[in-house]
């Protein structure tokens, strides 16, 4: 298992902003970058273009917006996750401007460029179940709620204080489980908020040694990416 801690050089402030930055490496080659972010009441992103993205984006604390250039939006909150296919390229901003917000985001390659873009969003009207994984995101084939043009699975989980709940596995795939808040115990190593960890195949089970909230990524080995 290999252990990524969270690191004072993996923050950068901006103003309202202050984001923990983690790259997975090589071995996870289509995950590119996870942020965990921080965001005072009334920050802003500004619009801006992404492009032969998919952006999967988790709030677990408070609530954000996101504005397409076309005047849509979507609420983000801890009842509803979201998956933005930029292909050829899309354009909008997010913003925080009701309360203080942390937001959870990963930017994975896709397997083809030039698609057509989407958006798309989950929701679960009783929010997030106590000590058992939610698959939330999957590549086009799978059953997941959100749709990936990558061969990668995420998952959620709040586990409780003295649970222990299996970690996702599927043959082929390496893990990465990332924790937003809370203290757990996988094998032996003891996580704190913003540490990830990460094995070429299956995890050790998750115990909750606080309540705790985690963010799991199955990436298929060598899996192709633009």
């Amino acid at each position: 298992m290999n252990v990524m801690r969270a690191q004072r050089d993996q923050l950068f402030e901006y103003g309202p902003f202050t984001i923990r930055r983690q790259r997975p490496g090589e071995a996870f080659g289509p995950l590119a970058v996870i942020d965990q972010m921080s965001l005072k009441m009334d920050a802003r992103i500004p619009m801006h273009t992404r492009q032969d993205e998919e952006i999967f984006s988790y709030v677990w604390r408070g609530s954000a917006q996101h504005l397409t250039e076309q005047g849509e939006t979507t609420a983000m909150n801890a009842k509803r996750a979201m998956v933005v296919s930029a292909g050829i390229g899309v354009r909008y901003e997010e913003s925080a401007p009701f309360i203080e917000t942390e937001m959870f985001q990963a930017y994975i390659r896709p397997a083809k460029r030039g698609a057509t873009p989407r958006t798309s969003s989950f929701t679960r009207a009783e929010g997030l179940p106590l000590n058992m994984w939610t698959l939330l995101a999957g590549p086009e084939t799978s059953d997941a709620p959100l749709r990936l043009g990558q061969e990668v699975f995420i998952y959620d989980l709040k586990v409780e204080r003295g649970a222990q709940v299996e970690v996702p596995h599927v043959a082929g795939f390496s893990t990465w489980l990332t924790l937003l808040d809370g203290i757990v115990r996988v094998g032996d190593e003891r996580l704190m908020p913003g540490d990830s960890i990460s094995e070429q195949g299956a995890l050790p089970d998750v115990r909750g040694e606080r309540d705790a909230t985690l963010i799991a990524f199955l990436v298929s080995d060598g899996v192709t990416f633009v």
